[in-house]
């Protein structure tokens, strides 16, 4: 990690805002490998598992949601934090192999509603 002014860039992810995104994604996609190893766990530790699974999920979708929320017009976005959005609905399958329905719900909405700043942005006046 290095510090340049005030954004960070980790290695090759980015900078700031759409470093975090990437990360976000990653967490919460990769949390599925949890869930294959809950499966060979005695039951109380399974369950430990899938909590945190949950948890993983959960707090990246809040997070993108939360970063797109924050830099909703696209002309001011950070570069590269629009495709993140764009690769979120992979937190879909992450949130739906453990039932976690807020973010079987909420994970779609994020490049839906990227796509509609967007839209409103072209379309507005200047």
């Amino acid at each position: 990690m290095t510090t340049t002014g005030r954004t960070r860039t980790y290695g090759g992810s980015g900078e700031g805002p759409t470093a975090l995104a990437r990360l976000c994604l990653i967490v919460g996609v990769s949390s599925i490998a949890l869930v294959m190893i809950a499966g060979v766990l005695p039951p109380h530790a399974r369950d430990a598992i899938y909590w945190l699974q949950r948890t993983l999920v959960i707090a990246s979708v809040l997070t993108l949601l939360a970063l797109l929320l924050k830099h909703l017009r696209p002309a001011r976005r950070p570069e590269g934090l629009t495709e993140v959005f764009v690769y979120s609905p992979s937190l879909f399958l992450a949130a739906w192999v453990t039932g976690i329905w807020v973010g079987v719900f909420v994970a779609p909405l994020i490049p839906l509603l990227a796509l509609g700043s967007w839209a409103v942005d072209k379309l507005r006046p200047r």
